[in-house]
Order: C-alpha cells, then structure tokens, then sequence
C-alpha cells in the first residue's frame, strides 16, 4: 500500500539518498556538476523553504516524493526510487501535485528521458517548448497541464 504525507525535516537525509541515486542511475553517462552535498543544501535550504514536498512510501520506507512551487504552478521534482516505478507511486505523486495546483502545473524534464516524456504525456501534460538545464547544462523539455484542455464537456 502507498501512503503520500506531507514532507518532514527528518525526511530530508532519504529523499535527497533517492533523488541523488535515481537521479544518477537514470543518467548513467552524464556527470553531474554538483556533489552530494550540493544537493542536500539545494533541497534543504531552497525547495523545502520555497516548495509543497509530499511523500511516498511503501511500509514506512520513502520510495518517492514531488515538490510544487505553488505560486508559479511549477513541478519542480518528482522522483521514485528505481526498485518501486510502474507500480503507480509517480501517478500518486502526480496527481496530488494537480490537487494542489488545480489550475494547471508546468515542468522541466531532461529531453533524453524519454521514459519520464511518456509519463507526463500520458497524464495529460502538453509539450511546450525546448530549453537548457540551467543546473546540469542538459537540454530540457518543458512541459504544461491545464484541467480545462482534459476536461470532458
């Protein structure tokens, strides 16, 4: 059973253990500019202050976790843990990001990760346009929700 709850300061050490390993085991081939440590501050010290973090877990262990920056309906993070995708926690993650943001979401994903593409295709997000990541130096697609563009008459 997946649970999703609201981020908590003792989180912290495992969701940035997962983004990190996810992260990296998804981009076997590209070396990250910044260390371990550089994540961690970044997490803590700008998307915990700045975002809406909720949590996956499966028996009491995070296996995922998606951060919103309300006021811009951003999607700034969803990552699962390698071991628990295609078992519907990014789904979960996904759609508590559109309750927050009811009036539509946008978001950066490396254009590579065509596995991801897919995903936010299938829930309904639209291309938007290409750009660079202004992090890792990666190109990126943006992508954008908006309810009304899915809605049934």
């Amino acid at each position: 059973m997946i649970t999703i709850r609201p981020y908590q300061t003792d989180d912290l050490e495992n969701i940035v253990k997962l983004w990190y390993r996810t992260w990296h085991q998804t981009f076997i081939h590209i070396q990250h500019p910044q260390p371990y440590i550089a994540w961690k501050t970044r997490f803590r010290d700008d998307l915990a202050i700045q975002g809406d973090i909720w949590v996956a877990e499966v028996e009491k262990k995070i296996v995922g976790f998606v951060v919103i920056i309300r006021e811009e309906k951003w999607l700034s993070q969803l990552f699962v843990d390698k071991a628990y995708q295609n078992r519907g926690i990014g789904s979960a993650l996904l759609e508590k990001a559109k309750t927050i943001c009811p009036a539509g979401l946008k978001l950066h994903t490396l254009q590579e990760n065509i596995r991801a593409c897919a995903f936010y295709e299938k829930h309904e997000f639209q291309f938007s346009k290409l750009s660079t990541n202004k992090i890792n130096g990666q190109p990126n697609v943006e992508y954008y929700w908006l309810p009304e563009l899915t809605s049934n008459p």
